[in-house]
């Protein structure tokens, strides 16, 4: 393959770039799209860098290509430049402090035992749907005369991803009984003062850290937060020999007596 016929490839492969980071898991969650900011982060510095950089970065991997190389080395360039691509992303796009929130995967475990949390953002859009079950549990039609449940159902999606590159879902369900009219929930709210629940429940699956500052260690709480701190401040809150703000809280209340 020639150099100018690996030039033609360029735009191409800026183009897969661009959207494959973008749209990355149909979840448009660089910082400029919230709200009132995507016109001024569309005009300027980090919405236009992040692609200059996508720029700088292909055109280093090609400039730096011999004539005489396969196609085989092509695709090794192409992975390497969404290696590096990837890498530009996670310092350029930033999450704003009250954009997020810490989904407790274990609410009903003390987190000196064991933790599954991980950072939302909640300016993303819940997936939306609804359905009906009879007595039993059962899925049936909503014009169903065994209709007894009604659930409606928010489904989020973690920034973080697992090993397989796939988010975790969060799905948070409010169920109504259509004979009795009682209404519940499957989400709890978890505080620095109550950061799990102590009693045994089966109704709650998932706990939410409104302020992510109730979990997060008070020397890494800060206004902005960029998509690589994100990725690391998920390890270091998972860790359990890491202490976390409700802990800091419980030191303060013990030196205080």
């Amino acid at each position: 393959m020639t150099k100018k016929s690996l030039l033609q490839n360029k735009k191409r492969l800026l183009a897969a770039l661009g959207l494959a980071l973008v749209f990355e898991n149909n979840s448009v969650e660089v910082k400029a799209l919230n709200g009132d900011k995507i016109e001024e982060a569309m005009e300027n510095s980090k919405f236009l860098q992040f692609f200059e950089d996508i720029d700088n970065t292909v055109n280093e991997k090609l400039d730096n290509f011999a004539d005489t190389h396969s196609i085989d080395d092509f695709e090794d360039t192409i992975r390497d430049g969404f290696s590096s691509v990837q890498k530009i992303k996670d310092d350029l796009i930033d999450y704003d402090h009250s954009n997020l929130q810490i989904v407790s995967f274990t609410p009903d475990v003390d987190p000196n035992l064991e933790r599954e949390y991980y950072f939302v953002n909640s300016l993303v859009p819940a997936l939306r749907s609804s359905y009906y079950l009879d007595e039993n549990g059962y899925r049936v039609d909503k014009n169903s005369n065994q209709k007894r449940y009604y659930v409606k159902v928010k489904k989020h999606h973690t920034i973080t991803e697992d090993e397989n590159d796939s988010k975790f879902t969060f799905e948070e369900k409010t169920t109504e009984d259509l004979l009795t009219h009682e209404v519940w929930t499957n989400t709890t709210t978890l505080t620095k003062e109550m950061p799990y629940l102590q009693d045994e429940t089966d109704n709650i699956s998932f706990g939410v850290f409104e302020d992510i500052s109730d979990v997060l260690p008070s020397e890494y709480v800060k206004e902005e937060y960029t998509l690589k701190e994100i990725k690391d401040y998920t390890k270091m809150i998972n860790d359990i020999d890491n202490p976390l703000a409700f802990s800091e809280e419980e030191i303060s209340l013990k030196l205080n007596k």
